[in-house]
């Protein structure tokens, strides 16, 4: 059970993740999506400035402590799964003002479309 938690917990993050980043094309091609994606870019922006305690990272957490894996990095889950493996950590606060950047370019492209 434990790990069926954390396993549903990861990929629920994933699924977030992609959706927060790229969603914002996806309402190029389905209007209904902007709503969401713009609720889902303001936690992520939230997540990403102040990192508070996750719901997720939490239900991860308790999923791999019941499973006998450490917990996620302190600093939460993309620390732990993307920095130091898909960029360096030091590049972290660049990261983010890209990824604001690609956000809030999709809505630029949404608007002038």
């Amino acid at each position: 059970m434990h790990r069926l938690v954390a396993f549903v917990s990861l990929v629920a993050h994933l699924v977030f993740v992609a959706f927060a980043i790229l969603g914002g094309f996806l309402a190029w091609l389905m209007p209904w999506a902007l709503l969401p994606h713009v609720v889902s870019a303001l936690w992520s922006a939230r997540m990403a400035l102040w990192r508070p305690a996750c719901p997720l990272s939490r239900a991860e957490n308790w999923g791999r402590a019941g499973s006998g894996r450490p917990p996620l990095h302190r600093e939460g889950f993309i620390a732990h799964y993307f920095e130091g493996r898909l960029y360096p950590s030091s590049w972290a606060r660049r990261v983010v003002g890209l990824v604001a950047a690609l956000v809030v370019g999709s809505w630029v492209g949404l608007a002038l479309r």
